[in-house]
Order: C-alpha cells, then structure tokens, then sequence
C-alpha cells in the first residue's frame, strides 16, 4: 500500500471525482478515498424490481452537443470520459393551479421560448429577449472570472454580470418591464438551488436559465453510474488510486497544514488534500481545530445549510404513451411566487411545489418495455421533518407519497397510481444516512446575499483553500451545488493544487 502521494481526494462525490481525475491527468501521483462502495455520492442509482432508478440526477447542462460541446462535455472530452447522452427534448413544463394560474410548456431554443412566453403572455417580448442578452454575457462573465480575469476587466466585457451581480433575479425581470405571470414562468429554476428569484443572484440564475435553454440538457444512457464509473475509469487509467469502502477519520496537521488522512490505524501522506465534504463536517470531527483559522470558523457558522429533498421513485407498469405523458419534466405548484414556494417548505402539510420527471422521454428504452420511470421531488428546508418520530415516520413518508401522486393527477390529467409497480422513497433522513451530510443537505449551502457565487469566485483562494494544502470542492464549494457545478468545481480545485504542486517543484509521475 502507497503511503505518500502528491494528491489525496476525499469523497468520489462529483466534485471529488472530477478532482482525482484532474490530478492524475495533470501527472500528478493521486489517490480517491471514498467510504462506500460505489463512487457518486447522489450521482448514482439503486434497483427495485426489474427498475433501475436514478438516485437524483434529473438533467446535466452545459453539455451540449458533440458538434458544439459546452463546458462540461469539453471537460470530459479531455478527462478521456465518452459518454452515451441522449438531449432532453423541452426545456420544462410549469403547472400553477391556483389563483391567476397557468399550464405552460416551454420549448429549447432562444427564440422558441420567447415566442412562447409572448404567446401567453403578450408584452414579454422585448423584456425576455433583453433577458436572454444578458444571460450570455453572465456566461462570458463566469468564464471570464473563472479564468482569473479581474472585475474590471469583466465589467467591460460583461457589464450585465457586473453591473447585477449582487441584484435578486427577480428584480432585474422587474427592471426589463417583464409582465409578472412572465416572470413567474421564468422563476422555475430557482428549485434547482434551493434560492428563491427574490434573493438569488440574477447572473447565477440568468446563465442558468441561458444554458438550459439554448444549449439543452442531456440524461446519461444507463443513469448518472455510468458518469461516475466512467470517472472512475479515467482517474485509472491515467496511474491513479482509487480506495472503496474506506473511511477517512482525520485529516493530519503539521505546522498548521495539511499534510495528509488517516485511515484506520494508517496514516497516509499527501502534498495536497481535497475535500469533497462539506467543511462543518470536517472542522467538526475531522481536524485539529486549532489549525482552523477563527475568521474560517465564523464565516463558516455564518452559513446557512441548504435544503433537503423527498423523492418518490416510481415504476409504472404502463408506457408513457399508454398513459399520455409527454413532458420529461413538470413543476407543479398552487402559487408562481417562489418566496412563498421556498417558505412553505418550512412545513410537511403546506410543501406543495413539486417536480415530476419521466425519465422515458428523455431515454427511450430506460426501462422494460410497456413500463416507466418517473421520480416525484419536494424540498424541504432545515428541520422541517424534525418533529418526525420514528414511531409515524413511516407513516408521515407514505402520506406525502401519496399526496405528491395525487397532485400530479389532479394537475396534469394522468392517472398513474393504479400503475405503480415497484415504489420507493427517500427523506432528509435517507440523504443524512446515506451522504452523511448534516440534515440530510443535498445543496450545499444556502446561498445568502453575501455569499452567493460571484462573492466567493471572487475570493477564490480563502474560499476553496482556507488552510495550506486543504481544498474544498463539491456542492458546499464556491459554486454552491448541481452536477455540473460540482463538476466545475473539481475541474478547477484540481487544477489549483496541481500548479501549486508545480510551484514546488514536484516532478509529475
């Protein structure tokens, strides 16, 4: 067994995967420590019955096309990762049925959504395309900073992602005189953080919606395993070591740095570490807390948990054509206003925003022939499902099953419950046991006014290596969370602690 490596990775979640696999295409001599016995964290899936289901991937952006790869697809593409992607057809449907409601199905494409935004609601026009101008260059803003560029130098390449860069979404949609039933239908997304449009970071958001919708989103073939395995593969066969089943219990300090994990009774060395954790976790029980710097402490107590989620996995005996589904994804909620949409999952009775995906749609052949895939999602904040005992858990889980399939029913038409085959469900509680997040966290953190993307890309440095030799990467790093953020994240750690390890000196393998 190696003891001393140039690089260790804590976690295969997707940000710890992506790292390893850097690293090791870097030269670096690498090595990825997960505690499991599968790789991908949440990217991963589990069988019942004769289903295979999607744990919780529902779609990965900026992919993109092989004839024009985006940022993600060009990674893998140079990580050696060939992936068998099938574009999600539509960008999503949203369903309010309350008051001043609507049933909207948005299509891909720039100028498809805007015709249909001003279809249903005339007077969109004008305000939405200025929304899409600002969205690229909240792009070319974020691959701007990503490449080390100074603010200025981005003001005067991306004045928009500058100019909104701490201003709520939703305000700037107010600002492009974007009538409000628009604005709504534009707010979908904000579930995908867990942020409502009202404090969420307009450039997060608005590249968001950008990347989505003109550049599409993509499933894997055989589920979000066949990624993480093909990661797996890639940190291989480029001399990387990769350890299943173990658990890492300390991270060594020496002089206030990092300087390796052990595991077990051994101790292993490594120049750099990364972690794919999240740091309450380490700093809590992982660390000499005295090598933690005290204004690392604060800002990290500062920080607000994310949220959790409840998924109810469904295998339908029935094909989507039988039953009449067409839409890969549907929101569904009985108001548009997504400050109440995130209060109201403070409560298990009131939680009525949801999303149904049909994984089917999106690739044909995912399950048995004359069957389907659906997965039902809600979130819910910290401590909702506190006042769950172990004695009405079970009981609480299946009561809002059953209400999520209600709603979809009553909102969309589709009968599904008398052709549910194999169910299963996950709670905050699932997520805490499994990922050992704290609460079950699925996002990361919750991302304030004050540390939301821009602030933290911005002081990357602190924010990604807040003690010598130790990074952080993941849904709880500077990108808050999504695959394709973690992806991001890992790319960009693992760059970071390979050139420091040039600085050294360190001879690649």
């Amino acid at each position: 067994m190696a003891k001393n490596y140039d690089v260790i990775v804590v976690g295969a979640g997707n940000g710890g995967l992506v790292a390893a696999a850097t690293a090791c295409k870097l030269g670096k001599k690498t090595l990825l420590i997960e505690r499991h016995n599968l790789p991908g964290g949440a990217a991963s899936s589990f069988v019942r019955g004769r289903f295979e289901f999607e744990t919780a991937l529902h779609e990965l952006a900026a992919y993109g096309p092989k004839e024009k790869p985006q940022g993600i697809r060009q990674m893998f593409n140079w990580l050696g990762v060939d992936l068998a992607m099938h574009e999600i057809p539509g960008a999503y449907r949203y369903i309010i049925t309350g008051k001043d409601g609507f049933d909207v199905a948005l299509p891909n494409g720039r100028e498809a959504v805007i015709d249909k935004i001003e279809e249903v609601v005339p007077g969109s026009r004008a305000g939405v395309s200025k929304l899409f101008d600002y969205g690229e260059e909240c792009i070319k803003g974020y691959d701007l900073l990503q490449a080390g560029k100074l603010l200025q130098e981005v003001a005067k390449l991306a004045p928009a992602f500058v100019k909104y860069a701490t201003v709520p979404y939703d305000q700037v949609l107010a600002e492009l005189n974007i009538p409000l039933k628009a604005r709504q239908i534009l707010e979908a997304y904000w579930c995908y953080i867990g942020i409502p449009s009202d404090t969420f970071e307009f450039p997060y958001f608005a590249e968001m919606l950008v990347t989505y919708v003109e550049n599409g989103a993509y499933a894997p073939t055989n589920r979000s395993h066949e990624i993480t395995t093909a990661l797996v593969h890639a940190i291989q066969a480029n001399g990387g070591d990769v350890w299943f089943n173990t658990e890492v219990k300390r991270v060594l300090t020496q002089d206030g740095q990092a300087v390796g994990v052990q595991v077990g009774n051994d101790q292993i060395y490594g120049r750099q570490v990364i972690c794919d954790l999240v740091p309450n976790t380490v700093y809590a029980k992982m660390i000499d807390p005295a090598v933690v710097p005290e204004h690392t402490l604060k800002l990290t107590n500062a920080r607000q948990l994310g949220t959790s989620g409840y998924l109810v996995y469904l295998g339908l005996n029935k094909s989507p054509e039988e039953l009449g589904i067409k839409d890969y994804s549907v929101f569904i909620s009985s108001t548009g206003d997504s400050r109440t949409q995130y209060e109201r999952m403070n409560t298990l009775d009131q939680n009525d925003f949801m999303i149904m995906n049909c994984l089917n749609i999106a690739v044909p052949g995912c399950s048995p022939a004359g069957t389907s895939l659906l997965y039902a999602t809600q979130l819910y904040r910290d401590g909702s499902w506190d006042q769950v005992t172990a004695e009405n858990y079970d009981e609480v889980k299946d009561k809002i099953a059953r209400r999520v399939i209600k709603q979809y029913e009553d909102a969309t038409g589709i009968k599904i419950s008398d052709a549910v085959e194999e169910v299963a469900i996950a709670t905050p509680e699932t997520f805490a046991r499994y990922m050992r997040t704290p609460n079950g966290d699925i996002y990361g953190y919750y991302g304030k006014k004050w540390g939301q993307t821009i602030a933290r890309m911005a002081n990357l440095d602190k924010e990604a290596q807040p003690i010598p030799h130790l990074y952080f990467c993941g849904g709880s790093s500077f990108m808050m969370d999504g695959y394709s953020s973690a992806y991001f994240t890992g790319f960009t750690i693992g760059k970071m602690a390979c050139a420091a390890l040039d600085k050294e000196g360190v001879k690649n393998e």
